[in-house]
């Protein structure tokens, strides 16, 4: 009887350990990072304009770019866009209007790669880096590296310093759980073929 128990014990162990190293890799996947340089872009995209436009204006004053880009439509019409929002944070922080380019269009990541990838073409910008939250930075970069592999740009990774996500442990708490649960059915859809997301 003790030996068995002691297989019990020890299969449940182990298959705890598994389920949490399976969920941490969840985390590690979606939150992808390239090393940093020197680049013409820094692009912070909407969804969340505190801690991504953070980031964003700290590796601008790090000197890592002359440009800042920040891209995202408003859910309400009768709202100044996200990316407006984020010019002013990014304004009050001290960053001048002429370091900033603001892109108001955009209600899903696929139409921010598409019109920052334009927007950069027109103003002769070739390198970036892309700043999002980090659960979201995988399904971003995949459609960023469509536009801008198209438009013969090219970006780096970055997520921004989020403190409510935790890539080892996202599924501990109630809103880092149904964030990461909608973004792996969203990157889903996106391999799945399907547009607009």
């Amino acid at each position: 009887m003790p030996t068995r128990v002691g297989r019990f014990l020890w299969g449940f162990a182990f298959g705890a350990i598994t389920i949490l190293a399976v969920l941490a890799g969840i985390g590690h996947y979606l939150d992808v990072s390239d090393p940093l340089d020197k680049v013409d872009a820094i692009v912070a995209i909407s969804g969340d304009t505190g801690a991504r436009v953070e980031t964003a204006i700290s590796l601008w004053k790090a000197g890592y770019a002359p440009v800042l880009i920040f891209s995202g439509a408003s859910s309400d019409p009768q709202s100044a866009s996200s990316a407006e929002l984020m010019k002013r944070t990014a304004l009050a922080a001290g960053v001048p209007a002429s370091s900033i380019v603001v892109e108001g269009s955009s209600a899903t990541t696929e139409e921010n790669a598409t019109n920052v990838a334009q927007i950069m073409r027109a103003q002769g910008l070739h390198t970036a880096i892309l700043v999002t939250s980090p659960y979201h930075q995988r399904r971003a970069a995949l459609l960023f590296t469509r536009e801008f592999d198209a438009a013969g740009l090219a970006f780096r990774n970055h997520p921004a310093d989020d403190p409510d996500w935790d890539p080892n442990v996202w599924w501990i708490h109630d809103d880092s759980r149904k964030l990461t649960l909608v973004e792996l059915a969203k990157l889903g859809a996106l391999v799945a073929g399907q547009r607009g997301v």
